[in-house]
């Protein structure tokens, strides 16, 4: 059946805004990869998507060939567009199908086991681009079938939260996103809001009265014009509200990754910290690693390999999560002031598994070794390994370093919600306490404080064979003792005790272990076992996490290779017994697209909810949308009698949400009695559209176009009064009730029984 030219055009609007919203849900992953890149492929879903749903939806597809087009539709599109590589001179091979699947069935867990930014991967992008096709074809679908003015909004809307729950905690606020998506949404609504209160939907044949046509065009025109002001008001209201409106928190927002366990997890072991000594004291050195400057113009002294964090009074440790890192890594979001360092490292007789970092890492290119091994702590900027031998891992880093200029003397700690972890202390003695009230109490400013220990502290005798331990006891023993033979440390002690006085102090402090950068040939270091090192760092607004250096490097040197004999307190006990180096535990294919450990992941606890929840919402979208197609296919019958026939049909279906039953053998009057029994007045329409149902299906005649308009105009009008009286919920239950798609079967069962309960065949 033809359309008019203005359903048409109304139609195309519709479908092009839907694709439009789809779009801005997919443009909210910016924050989650590093690169454009991902907008190729997403964007290519959004459209494809809504062209293909469009054609099923103004076809009237059956269900099933419309499941055929949206699958086979995302399978080419995912071959061609995710999954290219795998192609052989255009043709998918057994490596694209396996990638697919995994894809599908695991795409979501990879994207929470990443470090953010991450980097542009088939095995990541597949379900961006799933969830894009699935709300396009949604979305369209439910424009074209429906007659909700926000049943098409929903996908995108759930498309757009999925996406920032994807996102996470990165830093940002999705303007661009937001704003092309709440005009897309709200225009949509307002065309919709505005063809059913004139009865005539997108795409339906348009059957106006001749004299009212021009008022109707002119009715729709202003309404448009007086809507469209009023949505981009409330789009930059909505916007600019968030700005300024303090609805937040301040604590970072939340992020999924929390509730999988991480893909990396170094094991409980000693702290490196405990390590430092051993270290300081092999004989002869030991070469770790090499490293070679390349750029930058910050002179550079120190390299971290850990970050401690977390002080239970007796080891300091590290409280991290390490996802996969790609080459991408995320910033400090604090960190204003800053330049920026590239080096290349490369690993000899290190045994990890931190690896060795300047500054907070920005990039990483690993030259010999398997990135996919590798872990990121976005919260501290430190790097781990799985593998188990390093030696030849050759890696170029890129990193920024905070400026120690001028404006550091009168900086501010940082002091948001993600850093008040860093000035906890747990039972704390009063002595300590105290040390620091006293070091700090002369000094104006945050940076005088921390000087005023760090100098302090430089101040104590240098001793390598001092008694091992950084605990609260060590410190005592250290700051409090009243005799100098054991007032005595080296960088281990120093460290804890400045990260523990910072912190009584209210300063965002942890302890830093790594090693001195030192005898330098034209940028390159090489860093043996001799230059292990620990100090503290303490986090500045505008600077991220700053060195202070506790220990008097002047006096290691000498100090280091004294006689342990010549110890007042004799021979020094030597470090807890060395267990074996803490090793990352790594999940099983976390990144690659070939590997095979996705096909063994196991069903978890949030994958279940996931499936269970989609399956409910892919059932309720089916259901809304069987209803819209078989009301379109009635409307649209091959002749007047049965269009007629059809508003009956979907009348007796408003009544059966209702509960209402209609046993086979009541003919139409006998109906509208029943309905207006239960129903009362609001079954007004019902007594008036029997007579024109069973002239429908009993007179000679069929009914002109006239009766065909009365009977759909009180089909409008039953489900008019019938939702006015109702409250949104018990709308909404009638809406997905599946009753009404069994009446024709129950009616022809009935039938059936009835015929052969009276004998016949």
């Amino acid at each position: 059946m033809t359309r008019d030219r203005g359903s048409r055009v109304l139609a195309l609007i519709e479908v092009t805004l839907c694709g439009v919203a789809t779009t801005a849900s997919g443009l909210v992953y910016g924050r989650f990869f590093a690169t454009g890149e991902y907008l190729v492929p997403v964007s290519a879903a959004a459209l494809g998507s809504v062209v293909a749903a469009a054609v099923v939806g103004l076809r009237g597809w059956r269900s099933v060939r419309t499941l055929v087009v949206a699958v086979a539709g995302f399978c080419v599109l995912v071959t061609y567009f995710v999954f290219g590589d795998t192609l052989v001179q255009g043709i998918p091979t057994r490596q694209t199908g396996v990638e697919l699947g995994q894809g599908v069935l695991g795409g979501w867990a990879r994207m929470l086991t990443v470090a953010l930014p991450a980097d542009v991967r088939g095995s990541l992008v597949i379900t961006p681009v799933l969830i894009t096709w699935v709300t396009g074809f949604a979305t369209t679908l439910l424009a074209l079938r429906t007659r909700s003015v926000f049943a098409p909004v929903a996908p995108a809307l759930l498309a757009f939260v999925v996406a920032l729950l994807f996102v996470g905690k990165q830093p940002g606020i999705q303007v661009s996103a937001t704003a092309v998506f709440l005009g897309a949404a709200l225009s949509l609504a307002l065309l919709r809001a505005n063809w059913i209160a004139t009865a005539n939907p997108p795409g339906h044949p348009a059957t106006p009265v001749p004299d009212t046509a021009g008022r109707r065009g002119r009715g729709t025109a202003g309404r448009i014009a007086l809507g469209l002001p009023v949505i981009m008001t409330a789009t930059v209201v909505g916007i600019a509200g968030g700005h300024v409106v303090p609805l937040a928190s301040g604590a970072p927002r939340f992020d999924p990754r929390v509730l999988r366990p991480p893909p990396l997890r170094v094991a409980e072991s000693l702290s490196p910290l405990v390590e430092l000594k051993a270290q300081l004291r092999e004989e002869p050195p030991r070469q770790l690693f090499t490293v070679r400057i390349h750029g930058g113009s910050k002179p550079i002294d120190r390299i971290r390999t850990a970050a401690l964090d977390e002080f239970d009074g007796v080891l300091w440790t590290s409280s991290d999560r390490f996802l996969v890192a790609g080459q991408h890594l995320a910033t400090d979001p604090a960190v204003i002031n800053s330049g920026s360092v590239a080096a290349n490292i490369e690993l000899n007789d290190l045994s990890g598994p931190f690896l060795p970092v300047l500054g907070w890492p920005s990039r990483l290119d690993v030259v010999t070794g398997d990135i996919s091994q590798i872990g990121f702590s976005d919260t501290s900027g430190i790097l781990v390994t799985a593998q188990q031998d390093l030696r030849g891992i050759e890696y170029d880093l890129v990193a920024t370093v905070s400026d120690r200029d001028d404006d550091l003397t009168q900086a501010a700690p940082s002091n948001t919600t993600e850093y008040a972890r860093y000035t906890t202390l747990r039972d704390l003695p009063s002595q300590l306490r105290g040390v620091a009230q006293q070091l700090v109490a002369s000094e104006p400013t945050p940076y005088g404080k921390l000087v005023a220990i760090e100098r302090h502290l430089r101040g104590l005798p240098y001793q390598l064979d001092a008694q091992p331990g950084h605990s609260y006891a060590a410190l005592t023993r250290l700051l409090v003792t009243a005799s100098p033979d054991e007032a005595k440390g080296y960088a281990e002690q120093h460290a804890s005790a400045f990260a523990v006085l910072a912190r009584a102090a209210g300063f965002p402090a942890r302890v830093a272990v790594g090693y001195r950068l030192r005898d330098s040939s034209a940028g390159t270091y090489t860093v043996t076992t001799r230059d292990a090192h620990a100090w503290a760092e303490v986090h500045f607004t505008g600077y991220g996490w700053v060195a202070f250096e506790p220990t008097d490097l002047g006096r290691t040197t000498a100090s280091s290779r004294s006689d342990p004999e010549d110890s007042v307190l004799g021979r020094s006990q030597p470090n807890p017994p060395l267990v074996a180096p803490p090793r990352p535990e790594l999940q099983p294919d976390t990144t690659g697209s070939s590997e095979t450990g996705w096909a063994r992941m196991q069903l978890g606890p949030l994958l279940v909810a996931i499936l269970v929840l989609s399956v409910a919402v892919l059932t309720a979208a089916m259901v809304v949308a069987e209803k819209a197609r078989r009301r379109w296919r009635r409307r649209h019958a091959r002749d007047n009698a049965a269009r007629a026939l059809g508003a009956w049909h979907e009348a007796i279906e408003r009544l059966v949400e209702r509960g209402i039953t209609i046993p086979v053998t009541m003919t139409a009057r006998e109906i509208a009695e029943r309905a207006t029994s239960v129903l009362g007045s609001e079954a007004d329409a019902v007594v008036a559209m029997a007579p024109l149902a069973t002239a429908a299906e009993f007179a000679a005649d069929a009914p002109d176009e006239h009766d065909v308009q009365r009977a759909w105009q009180l089909e409008n009008q039953l489900r008019r009064q019938m939702s006015a009286r109702r409250s949104w919920l018990s709308w909404l239950r009638a809406q997905l009730n599946p009753r009404p798609l069994f009446t024709d079967w129950q009616q022809d069962r009935q039938r059936r029984k009835s015929l052969q309960r009276l004998g016949v065949r």
